[in-house]
């Protein structure tokens, strides 16, 4: 895959990645929702190929809206297919900045032992994979897609009742 390609396909995955950050109440700044592909261009470079941007420089921590302590990273580790050594490693980072939430977006998917440490690592450690090529795109957005909307009280009691 060339460098233009792969850019775009970098800019395209963090731009939903900052969606769904959004989505699910975390503090994200419009122009991080709004970044054109110039300006992914100018903030991590152009040449994938030559680690401008490499996957670790899209590493982003976000905060919640309700509580700032409330806090989530999202890693983008360079290996296509990640390893346990690599899952270690992240749950270190979030030891030392006291965080419990991450995002891991993978190029190829987890070898079996490292899906069964998201596993192990739960409820201490929160860890949610996603495969790149699902994050192309942002599914809610699809005009097909009804808005996602929790339930109160009420409405979940008369739903069970019917």
């Amino acid at each position: 895959m060339d460098d233009e390609e792969e850019t775009y396909r970098l800019w395209k995955i963090r731009k939903t990645i900052m969606q769904l950050c959004h989505d699910r109440g975390y503090l994200v700044t419009q122009d991080e929702l709004d970044q054109t592909l110039e300006e992914f261009k100018a903030q991590f470079g152009e040449k994938p190929s030559e680690g401008r941007p490499r996957r670790t420089d899209l590493t982003v921590l976000v905060a919640h809206n309700d509580d700032p302590t409330d806090q989530m990273f999202v890693f983008f580790p360079e290996e296509p297919k990640v390893g346990i050594k690599t899952i270690k490693m992240y749950c270190q980072r979030m030891q030392e900045e006291n965080i419990t939430r991450a995002l891991i977006v993978v190029q190829q998917g987890m070898t079996p032992s490292a899906k069964q440490s998201l596993v192990d690592m739960a409820p201490k450690y929160i860890l949610e994979q996603f495969l790149q090529q699902e994050l192309l795109i942002n599914i809610t957005e699809h005009e097909l897609v009804p808005e996602h909307v929790v339930m109160t009280k009420e409405e979940v009691t008369e739903l069970l009742a019917r």
